[in-house]
């Protein structure tokens, strides 16, 4: 089983708006409605990607926690939330095929210290049966800083190699635990390490710092320009193929996917960042977010290009 906590679930509602301006009436040309989140955006595309056995825990709420779940089930993924007392997050993007995205996030509900500890308990009891976990995306109201921490160190304990894709104090609390891969963006990086990055010298720089302290693999996604990867096997740069580009929305996400469903697959380090960069590119040439197919990522891997960064002397 894949497990993947995704503590902000929302219903995610997407528009296709042709020339969209802000203070203007507008009809979309499309629109896409899901359960959604950085999480289940993971759980999604491991779905196509043909893992049978996903689990998406956090927490939902309401009318719109009731749908999340229901959605869920529809695509075959496996939920396995807290009930809290208020609704879930309701979250919009605004496409316009002219390259510019606009988004509405709500904040969330509030959670109660009790609906806190149902998680965690739930969370713990899940990674029995877990092959590999990923904690992905922000949090709710009422969820401290430290939480993940905790979660981050129950994976350790229960010997469930994780992937750690949140932002800023949730990511340097849960730095704290050491997890085994971080896949921050570049801005979460700079956030964490207080300081601009270049690109390459820079963020290699600092994933060693990371490195240092324990992480095994920090995986920094660049967007359109891809990602660098600083493990074990050296420093990379991971170029992603050209395709035509729809929506950004989700594709660091659907890059996570591609680097666990690779890792589980017991694929080598350059099939997993091939996998993991390419299905980021799938998802980006995609309206639907975190619905690119097995047969969408696996055209772009071998377009994907990994180049070794070497020190400069």
């Amino acid at each position: 089983m894949i497990l993947v906590l995704s503590c902000n679930a929302a219903m995610m509602r997407t528009y296709e708006v042709q020339k969209f301006k802000v203070g203007q009436f507008h009809h979309a040309s499309r629109f896409d409605v899901a359960a959604g989140a950085k999480g289940i955006n993971v759980a999604r595309v491991l779905r196509s990607l043909g893992h049978n056995n996903v689990v998406v825990s956090g927490f939902a709420g309401g009318l719109i926690g009731r749908y999340i779940q229901a959605d869920l089930r529809k695509a075959a993924i496996k939920p396995a939330f807290v009930e809290i007392a208020e609704e879930s997050r309701l979250c919009q993007t605004f496409v316009d095929p002219a390259g510019t995205e606009t988004r509405v996030d709500e904040l969330g509900p509030l959670v109660s210290p009790r609906e806190l500890r149902k998680l965690s308990s739930l969370w713990r009891k899940l990674l029995r049966d877990a092959q590999m976990a990923a904690i992905s995306g922000n949090a709710p109201r009422g969820v401290p800083s430290d939480f993940y921490c905790g979660l981050v160190e129950a994976a350790g304990e229960a010997g469930v190699p994780l992937v750690l894709d949140v932002h800023n104090e949730l990511l340097r609390e849960a730095v704290q635990a050491v997890p085994p891969v971080m896949k921050p963006n570049l801005s979460e990086l700079e956030y964490l390490m207080g300081r601009q990055l270049s690109v390459p010298e820079g963020v290699v720089e600092a994933s060693q710092e990371l490195r240092a302290s324990g992480v095994e693999l920090v995986l920094t996604s660049l967007g359109i320009e891809g990602a660098i990867a600083v493990g074990p096997e050296g420093n990379w740069w991971i170029k992603p193929p050209k395709i035509k580009l729809v929506s950004r929305v989700g594709s660091g996400d659907a890059l996570v996917a591609g680097f666990i469903s690779a890792t589980v697959e017991e694929k080598t380090f350059e099939e997993q960042m091939r996998w993991a960069v390419a299905a980021g590119a799938a998802n980006a040439a995609s309206f639907s977010i975190g619905r690119c197919t097995r047969a969408d990522i696996e055209r772009l891997v071998d377009q994907t290009e990994l180049t070794p960064i070497t020190s400069k002397e």
